[in-house]
């Protein structure tokens, strides 16, 4: 009569400590790199957002001037003609003479705190 021990394989399952902290290491490499994308994607998006309101606005200055023969120096005056502000962008209005006006609009967190339109040239700076 044969009498078999069986001999119970000791495992080690799981992970070490040093491949957990290189795990850790690497997915914190990862977090940094796509925290800072992600504030130039929100700063390439505010700035979009000020162009857009002073293209838009220049659109309504124009429409204004069509209709009552000269441009206004209010924010206010442009909304009768359609133009729609865009949340936290603040529009300022330079009317320097009667056939030319410059816009301004600012927002914080931007890559540069303003842009400006210019009528004279039809830049935005």
């Amino acid at each position: 009569m044969q009498i078999r021990y069986s001999k119970k394989a000791s495992s080690n399952e799981g992970f070490t400590l040093l491949e957990l902290i290189v795990v850790v290491a690497v997915l914190g490499i990862l977090m940094s790199i796509a925290i800072q994308q992600f504030q130039l994607f929100r700063a390439r998006a505010i700035d979009a957002a000020m162009r857009s309101d002073l293209k838009n606005a220049a659109l309504a200055m124009e429409s204004y001037y069509a209709e009552f023969f000269g441009y206004p120096s209010s924010e206010a005056a442009i909304l009768t003609t359609g133009y729609r502000k865009t949340t936290g962008v603040t529009l300022s209005i330079t009317v320097p003479t009667q056939s030319t006006f410059t816009l301004t609009a600012a927002r914080p967190s931007g890559s540069q705190p303003s842009f400006t339109f210019d009528s004279s040239t039809g830049l935005i700076d």
